[in-house]
């Protein structure tokens, strides 16, 4: 993936559509090491925060790709974070990543 398809997706998360951002932050979770940055983990952190709850999904396994696939320590400190969130299948995707 280049930058500017990183880039792209990065502001396909901030899209008018729901769809648009959750397919959006599936695809950054597939991308790999390549999009373990600090840029891709603040889109989503915003997503997991998403009013939709299928941005949210796919933010926390956007993140759960991203720890099997190129485990930094952004990508750690966002899993770690998000054991504390009030949705439990955050938590448990988070925890489902830690463990990987």
């Amino acid at each position: 993936a280049t930058n500017e398809v990183i880039a792209a997706l990065i502001n396909a998360t901030r899209d008018k559509d729901s769809h648009v951002r959750w397919k959006a932050c599936e695809a950054l979770g597939e991308l790999g090491e390549k999009a373990a940055t600090n840029e891709v983990v603040a889109a989503l952190l915003n997503a997991r925060r998403d009013k939709d709850s299928y941005v949210q999904l796919g933010a926390s396994e956007a993140f759960r790709n991203l720890a099997e696939k190129a485990a930094t320590n952004e990508v750690v400190a966002a899993l770690l974070n998000a054991k504390r969130d009030e949705e439990s299948y955050v938590r448990m995707g988070a925890c489902e990543a830690l463990g990987k």
